[in-house]
Parts: C-alpha cells; sequence; structure tokens
C-alpha cells in the first residue's frame, strides 16, 4: 500500500528529493510504460510465494512540494517523460491529446501558427500579441514563460509534465486563471552517459535528437541536449511556397552543482531556432453583403488587374469572390492548398538562462529562480488566402522578460504545518511592427483619395510583483485545512504610434497608455483521508488575468484598454487507489463563476476597415468534471482513461461585446463539451531478454467553436484521434526501433481560424493528416 502522508513522511520526501535534483529529482511518473518503469513487486506475506503488482507511486510538486499524486488535493494530470514518446507526444498542440478539460492550439494564425494558446476548463486567451496575457500560465523547470509566441517547441529530454486544472494564483501567479502547465526536464545526476535518435516519416520527416551527461567533477555535472526537426509542408500557395512545415532547431546545456546535502545548484541555457512558413490554410466562407458590398466592390473594379495578368487569372478567379471558397465538406484536404500570393513566414529565435538553487535545512528549505528570456520573432499571414493583396499581416516584435522568485517552506509545530511563502517579481518589456496594407495599392488606384495600409509601432513595459504564502495545517494525521493567497500588483506602459505610409498621414502619433492593477487572490482548501487508499478534498479559490490594451488599432481609433478578468472556482474531488494499488480513480467536480471575461473579436468599421479587439465581454459560469481511470490488470498490460464534461454559459453580456457579435447564447471558445481519452499497452517478454511494447490511444472531443462570435465557418466537428505504436526493446535496454502512425483515421478539423466579414471572408486552418514514423533510439 502507498504510505500515508504524514509530516514526518513528507519532511523526508522533500529531503530525497531535494539532494536528488534541484527540481525535486527522481520523481516518479504517470502511466509510464512497461519498458521503463515496471510494476512494484513484492512476495505475498500470506502465501510468501504470490507476486503483488501496482501502479507505480506518481510525485508531483504541484503544491511546490515534492508528494504523491495520489495525497495531493489538486486536479492534476502528471505525465512522464517515457509516456510522452509512446504515446506520439513530441510537441504542445500534441499534448492537447493527454488531459481531461485540455484544448490546445496555436491561436489567431497572426500568430504564425506556432503561439502555445493552451485552455483549461473553457478558459485561456486566443491572442499572443504582447499587451495580452495567457490565461493558462505556462512553466518550465520554474520559469514562467510570459510569451505564447513560438511556444510549440518540441519536447526534448523531459523528465515529466504537469496539467493542473483550475486557478492556481496563490502559488503560481496571475494569469494561472484557468490552470498551469509544468515541464520539468531532466537533470544530469553524475554518471557519464547519453542516448541519440533519429525519426524519420510521412512529409519527408526527419528528426535527430540526442542528450549526453557527465561529471566535471565529484560535485559538478553537466548534460547538453539538442534536437531537429524537419518536415515539408501539408500543401503549398500560389507562389509554390510549403505551407504547414517545420524547420526547429533546439539546444540546451544545464550545469549542476551538488557540493553536499544541503545545497542543489542548476545553471540552464537554451536556444530555439524556427524557420517556418506558416499553417495551411484557406478561405472556407464568402460573404457579400449590405455592409461590405461597397469594398467587395471597390476590390473587383480597381485592386485585381495587377494579379490577373501576373498569374493568368481566368474566370470566376478573376474577381474576388466565393470562387477562392474551400471547405472540408467540399474540398477535403484540399483545403491545406491556398491561393494566396504573400510570401508567409513563422519565425523566431528564443533564448533563456536560469539559475535555480535549493538550500535544504533542518525543516526549512529555501529555494531561488532567476531567469532571463528573449523573444524575436517575425511573422508574416497572408489572410484571406486569394491571389489579391486584400489582407497581409507583417509583424515581428522582440520582447524580454526577467524574473526572479524566491520560496521559502517547511515544517512547523511539531511538523503538523507544511508552509511555503515566497515573492515573486518579473520585468517585460519589448518593441514590436505591425505592418498591415489592407487594400494594398488602393491609394494609387484613387488617386490619393483612399490609404488603408496601416503601419503600428508599440513598445511595452510591465511590471509584476506578488508576495504569496500557504499553508497546510494537520489537526490529525488524516485531515488538514489549507489556507493561501497571494497579494499581486501589475504595471503596464503601452506605447502606441500608428501611420499611413503611403499618404504620409499619422492617425495616432505614439502616445503612452498606462494602467494598473492590485489584486489579493486567496484560497481555503480541506482535505480528509478516510482510509489509506482514500483522500477527499473541497477547495475554494480566486484567479486573475490582467488587463491590457488592444494592440491592432489599424482603423485609426486610439487603442483601447479592457480590464482583468476573474473567476471564483469551488471544487471538490477524490482520489482513490483500489485492488492493492492496481487501480487509480482520481475525479473532480467544479463551479467558476467567470466575470470581465476577455474575448477576442473582429469588428467590421466600414469602408474597407476591421479591426482586432479584445472586450471585457461580461460575465459567465462553467460547470463540469473531470474523472481519470488507470489500472494494471496484469504486469504487462497498463489501462488509462480519462472523461471531462463542460457545461459553459454567459450569464451577461456587455453592450460593447454584443456589437462586436457576441451574445448570451453563445459557447465558450476552444471549450468541448466531452472529452474523452483510451489507452493502452502491453508488453510481451521475449525470450531473449528483450520486449516488444505495443501501444495505442484514442481522443474524443464534441463540436467546439474557434472564435468567440460563434462563426458557423469556425465550429470545429467532433472528431477522434487515434495514435498507434510498437517497440522492439533490445535485451540490454540499449537499443529500441519503434514504428508509430499518428492520426490513425485521418480525421482533419479546425484548429483555429478568423471570420473577417467586413472584407467578406472567413479563414480557418488545419489539424495534421495521418502520419507515419520509424525512430530509433541508441542509449550509452
Amino acid at each position: 500500500m502507498i504510505q500515508p502522508i504524514t509530516a514526518s513522511y513528507m519532511r523526508q520526501r522533500i529531503r530525497a528529493c531535494l539532494v536528488a535534483t534541484a527540481l525535486c529529482g527522481p520523481l516518479g511518473v504517470g502511466l509510464m510504460p512497461a519498458t521503463a518503469q515496471q510494476a512494484d513487486s513484492a512476495q505475498d506475506t500470506t502465501s510468501g510465494t504470490s507476486e503483488v503488482f501496482r501502479i507505480d507511486e506518481i510525485t508531483v510538486t504541484a503544491r511546490r512540494r515534492a508528494e504523491s499524486l495520489q495525497r495531493t488535493p489538486v486536479s492534476v494530470t502528471a505525465i512522464g517523460g517515457e509516456d510522452l514518446v509512446v504515446r506520439s507526444i513530441d510537441s504542445f498542440n500534441e499534448l492537447a491529446n493527454a488531459a481531461p478539460s485540455l484544448d490546445i492550439n496555436g491561436g489567431i494564425p497572426n500568430g504564425g501558427g506556432s503561439a502555445t494558446q493552451i485552455f483549461l476548463r473553457g478558459v485561456g486567451q486566443n491572442d499572443y500579441a504582447f499587451p495580452n496575457e495567457p490565461g493558462v500560465g505556462l512553466y518550465i523547470d520554474d520559469v514562467y514563460i510570459s510569451r505564447t509566441a513560438g511556444g510549440d517547441f518540441g519536447f526534448m529530454d523531459i523528465e515529466r509534465i504537469e496539467v493542473l486544472r483550475g486557478p492556481q494564483a496563490t502559488l503560481y501567479g496571475k494569469n494561472t486563471i484557468g490552470g498551469a502547465v509544468k515541464v520539468i526536464t531532466r537533470q544530469p545526476e553524475g554518471d557519464t552517459r547519453g542516448e541519440f535518435g533519429v525519426t524519420v516519416g510521412r512529409f519527408e520527416r526527419l528528426d535527430f535528437y540526442g542528450n549526453v551527461e557527465f561529471p566535471l567533477s565529484d560535485t559538478v555535472f553537466a548534460k547538453i541536449s539538442g534536437a531537429q526537426r524537419t518536415r515539408d509542408g501539408l500543401g503549398t500557395n500560389l507562389i509554390e511556397q510549403d505551407l504547414g512545415n517545420e524547420d526547429e532547431a533546439t539546444i540546451r546545456g544545464v550545469v549542476r552543482w551538488v557540493p553536499n546535502a544541503s545545497w542543489d545548484v542548476s545553471l540552464t541555457s537554451d536556444y530555439l531556432r524556427q524557420r517556418q512558413n506558416g499553417p495551411a490554410g484557406s478561405m472556407v466562407h464568402f460573404e457579400r453583403n449590405d455592409a461590405n458590398a461597397g469594398g467587395i466592390d471597390l476590390i473587383n473594379s480597381l485592386l485585381v488587374q495587377d494579379e490577373i495578368a501576373r498569374f493568368g487569372l481566368e474566370p470566376p478567379f478573376d474577381q474576388y469572390g466565393d470562387a477562392f471558397v474551400k471547405t472540408l465538406e467540399e474540398d477535403g484536404k484540399d483545403v491545406y492548398n491556398s491561393f494566396g500570393t504573400v510570401e508567409t513566414r513563422d519565425w523566431a529565435d528564443i533564448f533563456g538562462v536560469s539559475l535555480n538553487a535549493v538550500w535544504t535545512g533542518d525543516n526549512v528549505t529555501v529555494t531561488s529562480v532567476t531567469s532571463h528570456r528573449r523573444y524575436d520573432i517575425d511573422i508574416r499571414r497572408d489572410s484571406e488566402h486569394t491571389p489579391f493583396d486584400i489582407v497581409r499581416v507583417d509583424n515581428p516584435e522582440n520582447t524580454r522578460q526577467f524574473s526572479q522568485e524566491v520560496r521559502v517552506s517547511g515544517l512547523s509545530f511539531d511538523e503538523k504545518l507544511n508552509w511555503v511563502v515566497g515573492a515573486f517579481g518579473i520585468h517585460d518589456w519589448g518593441t514590436g511592427e505591425l505592418f498591415a496594407p489592407l487594400l494594398s495599392g488602393l491609394f494609387e488606384a484613387t488617386g490619393g483619395l483612399a490609404d488603408n495600409t496601416a503601419f503600428i509601432t508599440s513598445e511595452i513595459e510591465a511590471y509584476s510583483l506578488a508576495v504569496f504564502g500557504e499553508g497546510t495545517y494537520y489537526f490529525t494525521p488524516d485531515f488538514g485545512l489549507t489556507l493561501g493567497g497571494r497579494l499581486a500588483y501589475d504595471d503596464k506602459t503601452y506605447n502606441y504610434g500608428l501611420s499611413r505610409p503611403e499618404s504620409g498621414q499619422v492617425p495616432l502619433p505614439p502616445e503612452d497608455l498606462v494602467a494598473d492593477w492590485t489584486e489579493f487572490l486567496p484560497k481555503a482548501a480541506v482535505e480528509y483521508t478516510p482510509s489509506d487508499d482514500l483522500l477527499l478534498y473541497a477547495s475554494a479559490s480566486k484567479g486573475y488575468k490582467a488587463g491590457g490594451f488592444n494592440a491592432r488599432a489599424l482603423s485609426g481609433i486610439a487603442p483601447q484598454p479592457y480590464d482583468p478578468e476573474f473567476i471564483w472556482a469551488y471544487e471538490a474531488g477524490f482520489k482513490a487507489s483500489l485492488a492493492d494499488g492496481r487501480v487509480t480513480i482520481n475525479g473532480a467536480g467544479f463551479y467558476n463563476d467567470y466575470t470581465d471575461i476577455q474575448l477576442l473579436a473582429v469588428l467590421n468599421l466600414g469602408g474597407g476597415n476591421v479591426e482586432t479587439v479584445i472586450e471585457n465581454a461580461g460575465e459567465g459560469r462553467i460547470i463540469g468534471g473531470e474523472l481519470e481511470i488507470t489500472a494494471r490488470p496484469t504486469p504487462n498490460l497498463l489501462l488509462n482513461a480519462g472523461l471531462s464534461y463542460l457545461d459553459t454559459e454567459y450569464t451577461d453580456i456587455d453592450p460593447d461585446a454584443e456589437n462586436a457579435g457576441i451574445t448570451e447564447n453563445n459557447e465558450f471558445i476552444n471549450a468541448p463539451e466531452w472529452i474523452l481519452l483510451l489507452g493502452g499497452e502491453y508488453t510481451i517478454d521475449l525470450k531473449n531478454g528483450g520486449n516488444i511494447l505495443l501501444r495505442g490511444d484514442a481522443t474524443y472531443k464534441t463540436e467546439q467553436f474557434r472564435d468567440a462570435v460563434n462563426t458557423p465557418q469556425l465550429l470545429a466537428d467532433a472528431y477522434w484521434n487515434v495514435n498507434s505504436r510498437i517497440a522492439y526493446q533490445d535485451p540490454s535496454g540499449n537499443y529500441e526501433i519503434a514504428f508509430f502512425v499518428t492520426n490513425l483515421t485521418d480525421e482533419v478539423y479546425i484548429t483555429n481560424g478568423v471570420e473577417v466579414l467586413g472584407l467578406g471572408y472567413v479563414e480557418a486552418y488545419y489539424s495534421r493528416p495521418r502520419e507515419w514514423g520509424l525512430s530509433a533510439l541508441a542509449r550509452f
């Protein structure tokens, strides 16, 4: 049986973990394959001969301390690094098929298609622009990642990922209103070892990855990891550019110093270089109406002749209209091919360095996390996907962040109180440009009477400061009360200027916009363990996402601010271990009171002018729950299942949001009502001592809208995603070869899109089709 969590036991676990790694190291991982993590076994004390097998204990740090998943009163899914591999999860977009209530997509296509827009329990943010904040916090080795652009990086040398559902503001901060995702990488442990792998597959896929670790002395260890990912595109545009391709290289180095049992210090540096062409998409709807008819007629009479001659366009493709529409229902995978003629791009250079230092004493631990990160992105998008230069967006950005967190945790009052207090600060600053030649050529064609081209310059400087504390007092070994709170302060200065290069007009000279917010974010929870195999808990907490400024005031109207959004979340759950540890069942139900909801919409301002805005749409409520089951009926068979349900509803809509097309009848964005996860793996032991691993996974999601105004053409239909894998491992465990197929049933669905009916069209982007691959891995 799993040892009950007492204060003494918790102290022992914390010490052992902190000595082993800077991040509470040798932590168990969830749903690990039998090839990497065998079921626990022991002699049956009754007969003395029968083998007892159970699911391995999983250790997580969701509450900023190392503890068993089954004794953590938080809704958490933990996915081990080995499990990511056998489930063919190699980047954030694939992670969406690994946890209930989780959805991940590239967000608004301005983000280049590689932005990481994470939604948990129907809460997130669909705009990557830097005045805006994510709704789900992303942490890599305890470092908060403030930018989502270029964030869909390939997973490399991962120890585990923890998905924390529900507001995590007390211990993690302002932008965890929907939850938090923690990525923990493997740390060097003092051995000389490494691994190297290669993957080939459909679309000329060729990936290389590897790592090597080695001691520099008895107390200093080093590790270098690297990966290169390349894939051809899914489609092309009229200038024969690959769309939906991959070209990404990553390198990470770690130096770790462990001089004694008290100190553990890691210095980490990482760099990502991405040179991709952007996602594959198409126009999915064209509509001429009273509001946009004049603009469409203007385009066809003045702005299409050059492209007609250049590309030899013949009717009906010589006019801007519905001839360019492609839908999944009518055109199938041809939606990957665009009629666009703009050379698109999705480029990123991201660099980071962090210093994690942990000191452990008697009943107290001090943790310091210092980090600097730099993001340089360059994104270009052809929005309407026609040969005509109607809407193009060029958007380079350069941003920086410096963050510092200090935490002190320990045990007090005869080890009945487990507590943590700390302070956090982050400074973000950066510059950006947005060149949007709406109706390019209009100025010349009208003799200087009309100029819709916009050139935006912007600067951001933001500070966030917070102090926080949380403690759990165990009145008895079975009953604990947790109280916590975070006092957060945010200050933003946003400089915005708009000019029109063709006419030389400056509708909005650069001007500073300033706002600040101070919030207190409390939490209270109770936990009760009536037996060693059952945990019951209930909690109430407040989540918060900072306000900001609209980043795309293309029309000449000054950027408008929007306020923070809030959630009061109420949750009750249980975690149970059954059948002598062979089965775990974890469940949670919740009610969220959601206010000042920030939603993205595109406004039609007339005359060919459109504007992307974020509005505080009003209020809403979310009711739902999750259930996760893991079972090991035999030592060689592992089964898992997950289920989530979401019932979302707007209860009040602001008039400005109504003008943008958001009503109380609208569905929440990226919030499927049901998500079902099914998985299983079986290990075949071979006579030579090697083994064969068979793995299958299936994810079902009901339909969901990809924009706030619920554009019918941006409704992603319900779909199944099925992955399979077969792997052989040699007797020594040093070599492995695997064949895998992702999206086995070849389902293609809309992942994101934008409605721009002010100019007559709706655009959409799509999931990847069926792909196969062959990988080989060597360890030494």
